[in-house]
């Protein structure tokens, strides 16, 4: 790799994340319909999974469960085994929200997508999954 190739790819990198912080700016929403996505994952899941998962503290995530629950979206009860878990499912409202933001959002990747060949798509795919590796091990082999 060249580093002309490491230059573009850090640059593009930045686009892509730039991008991401853009998104969540424009949609107010966004944290609770990714919270809706990652319980949509699991049939039931607990909340301090959930906050991790979402890389949130758990107060945060007790807030935002709080407007999910009063929207109707989600529902929690205490765990029947242990009482200090709190279990967390979609509501049949939180289902049909997920189902039409997945909708959208596949309509939008469709689309912007379009002009990529599998081949194409699928180093995209395996160059952002070997980013995360990277990202990940930042800092753990440095002295501080």
């Amino acid at each position: 790799m060249t580093v002309a190739e490491l230059d573009a790819l850090r640059a593009a990198f930045g686009e892509l994340m730039g991008a991401e912080r853009r998104l969540r700016g424009r949609d107010p929403r966004h944290a609770q319909i990714r919270t809706l996505v990652l319980i949509a994952k699991d049939e039931e899941i607990t909340a301090g999974t959930l906050a991790k998962r979402a890389e949130l503290s758990p107060g945060a995530m007790t807030a935002l469960l709080d407007q999910l629950e009063e929207n109707g979206t989600i529902s929690r009860r205490r765990s029947e085994t242990d009482r200090r878990q709190v279990i967390v499912t979609l509501t049949e409202a939180g289902r049909e929200t997920v189902a039409a933001k997945r909708k959208l959002w596949e309509r939008h990747w469709h689309e912007g997508l379009a002009g990529h060949s599998e081949d194409e798509l699928l180093a995209a795919a395996q160059v952002m999954r070997t980013i995360a590796v990277v990202l990940d091990g930042v800092g753990k082999d440095e002295v501080t």
